[in-house]
């Protein structure tokens, strides 16, 4: 179905530029004026405590494959919450305004933030969205290999997708991991989320042990089209897709049965693991993904340490699973 670039991996760590030397993933992307846009987390090593730490960094391509790098990140951590860095960006444009969450992370758990910006060089970051958020009451759970967070808290908040419309005059977005669910704001600021998730993990399918959302949303003639993360008991990450209504995104026309996407290549089966690297996990995490024509591009991190892309027919996605 998915066609890997010969190119992959695109992006790699530099050894020479010491903020993403170590590693470069989970990239989010935006086509806009026959031009890819792309920004990605980029990893170091902490001097003081060889702590990893992250930053986000830029960079464009008119082929979307050979893309120039900005030399200095273009959104850097700062503060308490960011002390161990921001990470894994989605961007939406709405209007005239491009919208990048990311998480935030100060090495203990994870919070769901936001920056804003009407050129894509200067941004203003909101900061976390959900700051009342309680992952355990509103449906959500931990899981016993995920090595970068205390188990037991119930603020860890992350992976928010944006959809590109407002719906009634307010934002609206899908978020999580664990489960997802819901959210809506009339300002950006403060959000209303739903007590109860809008998708579960399933037992028997590739996403019966935790679930994290995709890029943002994208707009198709069929509905919007909703990349997510399934995960196994086995810790393996692979993509399957939601279907939903245009007028009525919380209406499910479609959910896939079965993967569209998942670790095979050499570069996608072995890295620098984030997460359960005790039971070797197997990891592509897709942040950004666009439709040009009837192709559905995505870009993605591969094993916790490159960036690859893949394309696949639209319609062949929607019929196969």
């Amino acid at each position: 179905m998915f066609v890997r670039s010969s190119h992959n991996p695109i992006l790699k760590p530099d050894k020479k530029v010491s903020w993403r030397s170590l590693k470069v993933y989970n990239p989010t992307v935006l086509f806009e004026n026959n031009k890819y846009h792309l920004f990605y987390r980029a990893v170091f090593y902490r001097a003081v405590d060889k702590k990893w730490c992250s930053n986000i960094g830029y960079g464009y391509s008119s082929d979307g494959v050979k893309f120039i790098l900005e030399k200095q990140p273009r959104i850097k951590r700062a503060g308490n919450l960011e002390t161990r860095g921001v990470e894994d960006p989605r961007l939406t444009k709405i209007d005239k305004e491009y919208l990048l969450t990311y998480t935030a992370y100060d090495g203990n758990y994870a919070k769901l933030a936001l920056a804003r910006s009407l050129n894509l060089k200067k941004w203003q970051k909101i900061g976390p969205l959900l700051p009342k958020w309680n992952l355990f009451k509103n449906g959500g759970f931990s899981v016993n290999w995920d090595e970068s967070r205390i188990k037991d808290d119930p603020r860890w908040c992350k992976a928010g997708g944006i959809f590109p419309e407002k719906f009634n005059e307010k934002y609206l977005m899908l978020f999580g991991d664990s489960n997802m669910w819901f959210a809506e704001s009339g300002n950006l600021k403060n959000w209303q989320t739903d007590t109860k998730p809008f998708i579960r993990r399933r037992t028997g399918y590739f996403d019966s042990a935790h679930l994290e959302m995709g890029p943002p949303p994208i707009k198709t003639k069929y509905g919007w089209l909703v990349l997510y993360h399934g995960v196994d008991d086995k810790i393996v990450y692979r993509l399957g897709y939601l279907l939903l209504d245009l007028k009525n995104p919380r209406k499910i026309i479609k959910r896939s049965e079965r993967p569209i996407f998942e670790p095979q290549a050499n570069y996608e089966l072995k890295g620098l693991i984030d997460i359960g690297k005790k039971r070797h996990p197997k990891i592509i995490f897709c942040n950004g993904a666009v439709l040009i024509g009837d192709m559905l591009r995505i870009y993605y991190g591969a094993a916790d340490s490159v960036i690859c892309t893949a394309s696949a027919k639209l319609e062949d996605i929607l019929r196969a699973v």
